[in-house]
């Protein structure tokens, strides 16, 4: 498909086998060339894709994993003199959304204060969370939220008290949380979506609570674009990546019925230029387009 060409033609003609194809391969040459670039920044420090960073002292024991680290130009900066987090600012170009997100790992032990401190600062409204705490008998993400209705803990500055816990309605692989931060007489509500069916490296096996998350999210906790919404997974980029895509589709084809180029395309490689390896699989890409075609098949 050509830049003119029309994303809808694109999503009609899924199913011919060469075009998914030439999905796989385009998807394949943006991820060799940003693993490439991954090695090349790690032993040639400066210019976009700097990680120094990441690897300057304490701030190496702060990732989660060696090959998922921010790139110095859009990394998210803690207020103080120690202001290293794994999290990444990511805006789409501004034609496929104005919606503001920042990717982030499932937080270690050490780093859940990071990650509180981090979603304060930002004045985020809700974090969608896309992995469970152990997956296939690994750890994948610290339980930063305290695990009873009424409980609170304090890290750091922040108390964090679970006010509420409950499955949302119609969709029992989604635990809706309502969290509130406190500071210096100072009080937050922020709502966490968990979605627990969303295996590692894969795909889950509907859209549907996805878009259910989607829905809510825009409704009515986090309608204002420039009020980032904290995605994670474990690493950060894979399930995270796939999420902000198809958020960032469902809110476009709410309001348009078509797009000049490849919607898909266009929003991978902007993220890929922002975060190493988001949408981390082919099949996650391929989901994209899938869920780009439920969205376009299934809105008036």
């Amino acid at each position: 498909m050509t830049a003119s060409s029309s994303f809808r033609r694109l999503i009609d003609s899924l199913p011919e086998h060469a075009v998914q194809q030439a999905i796989a391969n385009a998807y394949k040459e943006v991820d060799r060339a940003d693993r490439e670039l991954l090695t090349l920044a790690a032993e040639t420090p400066g210019g976009s894709s700097d990680i120094s960073d990441s690897q300057r002292g304490k701030n190496y024991n702060l990732n989660r994993y060696s090959d998922v680290v921010p790139y110095n130009h859009n990394r998210v900066r803690l207020h103080g003199s120690h202001d290293y987090i794994n999290a990444s600012h990511i805006a789409l170009p501004p034609q496929l959304s104005a919606n503001k997100y920042i990717a982030t790992q499932g937080p270690l032990p050490h780093s859940v204060g990071d990650f509180w401190r981090m979603v304060w600062e930002q004045e985020a409204r809700a974090v969608v969370m896309l992995t469970n705490p152990v997956e296939a008998l690994r750890s994948k993400c610290a339980e930063y939220w305290p695990l009873q209705v009424g409980e609170s803990k304090k890290w750091g500055e922040l108390v964090v008290a679970l006010q509420d816990e409950r499955p949302m309605l119609g969709c029992l692989s989604v635990v809706v949380r309502k969290i509130s931060l406190s500071t210096g007489g100072v009080e937050r509500l922020v709502t966490q979506f968990h979605y627990t069916e969303w295996p590692d490296h894969g795909v889950p096996k509907s859209p549907l609570p996805l878009l259910r998350i989607i829905d809510e999210l825009r409704s009515s906790i986090s309608p204002l674009p420039d009020s980032p919404v904290v995605v994670h997974c474990s690493a950060g980029v894979g399930r995270t990546g796939t999420f902000i895509i198809i958020d960032a589709a469902r809110g476009y084809f709410e309001k348009n019925r078509d797009y000049q180029g490849d919607f898909v395309a266009d929003a991978f490689r902007s993220m890929r230029s922002q975060r190493t390896l988001m949408v981390q699989t082919l099949a996650q890409y391929m989901m994209c387009y899938q869920v780009a075609s439920y969205i376009l098949n299934n809105t008036s």
